[in-house]
């Protein structure tokens, strides 16, 4: 049986792997692939929102992302639904309580963000834009399906591709605190490390939603709101952070504060023998990730820095005359193997040539760039999820080799029954008869990792029950 290249939406992914989650009664957080959408950065300053309501602005716009059409007309109003029950579970929403879900999305409607073409309002002019729009518009439950109306002119601020960032689902509905979700919505869209800007502690109160007036003042807001919120990132999400005033001592009127934090990263340019310069271009421009560095590794007696840093311009120069169509990664290995590089004639014809572009369309070139470096910021993200699942098929390959029999047939059992392993396991040409738990880490490398990921998915769930 010949192996198939399907194509599966992102709808119809999340579809499935909630067929299978629900079933097992996990939640969005805990799956083994990443669920999630390009959002604006715009979305990034909406505040006074608790974590419900937040989690219903994520999970809506996860639907309206991933169900738009390609071509919007701006006074046109478009519906979107969905299965309510799916709905709460892109929510991460564990409650029975229906009337607090419709609370949460009355709060949601009410909210709004501005929209602006200048830096702040205060560099607005005549030849900017400015509006205010409602996150959530018209929305309703009706037979138990969610039903949410935008306009055209909003869904595209919703998902133009520039100045967006990645939002995970998965990620995201890990916090438990509002504070810490909003916190997280400013780190975002940064990338690797660095500083925030400062943001007035008045302006701070307002991102967890209703803080009580006992609360405001600054040693009790930061006590029960901006110390657990903090210790709750560096917990769950991909940053390391903390946090600084603009002064030891100040009144609250005028105390600022702003965020330091730090990217997790894992040990792959010293794998490889690289600067760090080379690894943050390699992982960005050209989406290197943990194999890639692995096989950069292996050759670099010959994959000097200089030859890397030719076959960096050698690709690059490509890229520009449009020769490479497929990958530019393998592309650049094509030009490692082949010892490729550019002489001065092609550097200078590079130069003409990139001059006449930037006369001709440098508008064009900053959106070509701007996509680029938003794929690269996908990309890392994916790597992030691939980094942790390794993890978590480790641990479940330990577990599951730690237990009986009884218990490894019942875990493989499990596995071989659910839609998603089938269709895995068919599309590696196996079937799920010739699948036992004394073969099932022997026979397929892909069919094992799968396996260990729903065997991690099991004993986590096992755990927490056992807490309870």
């Amino acid at each position: 049986m010949e192996n198939q290249d399907l194509t599966v939406t992102p709808q119809q992914l999340a579809l499935d792997i909630y067929e299978d989650m629900s079933g097992q009664g996990s939640a969005i957080c805990e799956s083994t692939r990443d669920i999630g959408f390009l959002r604006n950065n715009i979305f990034t300053r909406v505040g006074g929102l608790g974590i419900a309501a937040r989690r219903v602005l994520d999970a809506a716009y996860f639907i309206v992302a991933t169900k738009a059409p390609e071509e919007l007309i701006d006074d046109k109003v478009y519906t979107f639904t969905a299965d309510v029950n799916y709905f709460k579970w892109l929510m991460r929403y564990d409650s029975r309580n229906h009337s607090h879900l419709i609370a949460q999305m009355r709060a949601a409607a009410r909210a709004r963000v501005e929209i602006m073409t200048a830096p702040s309002i205060e560099e607005l002019t005549e030849k900017d834009s400015w509006g205010t729009i409602s996150l959530l518009g018209d929305c309703y439950i009706e037979r138990n399906v969610v039903c949410v109306l935008l306009s055209g002119r909003v869904i595209k601020y919703l998902i133009s591709p520039y100045k967006a960032h990645w939002l995970s689902l998965r990620a995201s509905t890990a916090f438990s605190l509002s504070l810490a979700r909003a916190i997280y919505d400013r780190l975002i869209p940064c990338e690797g490390h660095g500083v925030t800007e400062w943001f007035a502690f008045d302006d701070v109160l307002e991102w967890p939603g209703k803080v009580g007036e006992s609360r405001k003042e600054v040693k009790e807001f930061k006590k029960h709101f901006l110390t657990p919120a903090i210790d709750q990132l560096n917990e769950v999400s991909d940053f390391d952070v903390s946090w600084e005033p603009n002064a030891d001592r100040v009144a609250a009127d005028k105390l600022k504060i702003r965020f330091r934090f730090t990217k997790k990263q894992g040990a792959d340019a010293a794998r490889a023998g690289i600067q760090d310069s080379m690894y943050l271009l390699l992982h960005n421009e050209f989406a290197f990730d943990t194999p890639d560095f692995e096989r950069l590794a292996k050759r670099r007696d010959v994959w000097t820095d200089e030859r890397l840093e030719q076959a960096i311009e050698y690709t690059r120069h490509k890229l520009n005359e449009g020769k490479v169509t497929v990958s530019p990664r393998g592309y650049l290995f094509k030009a490692l193997e082949g010892n490729y590089r550019i002489g001065e004639a092609d550097r200078k014809m590079a130069s003409i040539k990139a001059k006449q572009l930037e006369d001709e369309g440098k508008q064009r070139r900053s959106r070509d760039t701007t996509q680029a470096k938003l794929e690269a910021s996908i990309q890392a993200q994916n790597d992030t999820a691939r980094a942790k699942m390794s993890e978590e098929i480790r641990a479940g390959r330990d577990y599951f080799e730690s237990v009986d029999a009884p218990a490894r047939k019942e875990l493989c059992h499990s596995f071989v029954s659910q839609l998603i392993p089938q269709r895995l396991i068919e599309k590696q040409g196996l079937s799920r008869e010739s699948l036992s738990a004394d073969n099932i880490l022997t026979v397929n490398r892909v069919v094992a990792d799968a396996f260990c990921s729903h065997v991690y998915a099991k004993m986590k769930k096992a755990r927490v029950s056992s807490r309870i």
